[in-house]
Order: C-alpha cells, then structure tokens, then sequence
C-alpha cells in the first residue's frame, strides 16, 4: 500500500516514480504457452533502454506496470495501457461502441516476449504490447492467422483471407457477426486509426494477420 501511494504522489508531482515493477515470460513456439515466468523488481531509475518503447522520448511508456492506467468504457472490461495513450483509447473505444462495436475481452499492457525470430523453440522479442500500446479487442472472434500469402491487402470477408491458417483466436467471420468482428472499414479499426493513427494487425504485410490486434505500426 506504501509504495502505490508513493506512486500516485509522485507521479502527481510530475516526478517518476521510485520503483519499476513487472511480471515477464517467453513464447514458446513448441508448447505453445508462455514459459519462464519471472518478476521483476528494480529502483525506477534502472530502467533501461530494452524496457522502455521505442517512442519513449515523446511517449514516456516503459514496461513498467507503474507507467500504465486503467481505461474503463461502459459495457467493455476494464484494460491496462500505457497512460500517454490511455485519454485517446478510452476515446476510440467510447466512438467504436457508439457505432455498434461490441467489446467482450481486451487485452493491453503485458509484457512477454511474443514476437521476433525463434531460438531455441521460443521467441525473442517484446512486441507492444510490452509497453502498452497495444490493444487485441475480442480474441475469440478474431483470431491469428499464419502461413498467409505475403502483400495481400487487409481482407474484409473470411474468403480474402485466402489459405491461411488459424493458430490462435477464434475463427473470423465478420459476415455473420460484423459486430464483434475487426475489419478494414469497420468501427473499431476507424476509430483507432482516427483518434490515434494505429494500424489493425490485419494489415500487416507479412505472412501473419493478426485480427485481433490493434497498435502503432500493426505489428
């Protein structure tokens, strides 16, 4: 209880705070879970250039779970996220549900290494996720897609998605439930790229499409 309110009180006098705390794993490709879970814990002012994003300069967004803040919209969950963008997400939320998007699971801030090359049968890299600039909005239905045709445009039917293959996630269908469904011109995917410029993992350019997810560049 002593160190959040040291942390409230410092971060309300504009001072970092005094500690950096965050629970981290690894992906492996092989078990397909997260393995080797640890804590850490270490004196704010520690943090290195690996924990902090790559916009920290104009962001301040660390892995630091004392750099994150709860958004809550009526009728979504509640999510963690990096505070620089927490006012803009609550708005894109609140404008994606005015237009009949329905939210059931959110995901924001984790830290774990997800991405990059494999070694060893697990990943390497930290995506946004990390950092909390990222969102995956109803996994469920929205799922992740590998083995796709490389430079395909973002696909608005499941039939555009050509022969990838589902890994994780539910199967997208957003012809029969558009409204839980991220697509292209959809509300979720205007919302986020209106308010805060983000990109839909859909739209990558590799051999993935990634749904569900939500984050600067997609990836």
């Amino acid at each position: 209880m002593l160190q959040v309110l040291a942390t409230l009180v410092a971060l309300a006098l504009g001072a970092p705070p005094a500690t950096c705390t965050y629970d981290t794993w690894t992906w492996s490709v092989v078990a397909r879970r997260a393995v080797a879970h640890r804590h850490v814990s270490k004196p704010y002012a520690a943090v290195t250039a690996a924990e902090r994003a790559t916009d920290w300069p104009t962001t301040g967004c660390t892995m630091c779970q004392e750099d994150q803040e709860r958004v809550a919209v009526a009728g979504m969950p509640a999510v963690r996220v990096c505070r620089h963008f927490a006012p803009q997400i609550q708005t894109a939320l609140e404008a994606a549900a005015a237009a009949g998007a329905r939210v059931e699971t959110l995901v924001g801030y984790r830290v774990g290494r997800a991405g990059g090359p494999v070694v060893h049968g697990k990943r390497t890299q930290y995506g946004w996720h990390a950092f909390g600039e990222a969102l995956d909005i109803n996994s469920a239905q929205n799922g992740l897609y590998a083995h796709c045709r490389r430079d395909t445009d973002a696909p608005h039917t499941r039939a555009e998605l050509g022969r990838c293959r589902r890994r994780l996630g539910g199967t997208w269908q957003p012809e029969t439930d558009a409204a839980r469904s991220l697509t292209p011109d959809g509300a979720l995917v205007a919302a986020f790229r209106r308010v805060l410029g983000w990109h839909w993992g859909g739209e990558r350019r590799d051999t993935m499409k990634d749904l569900m997810h939500l984050s600067p560049d997609g990836y």
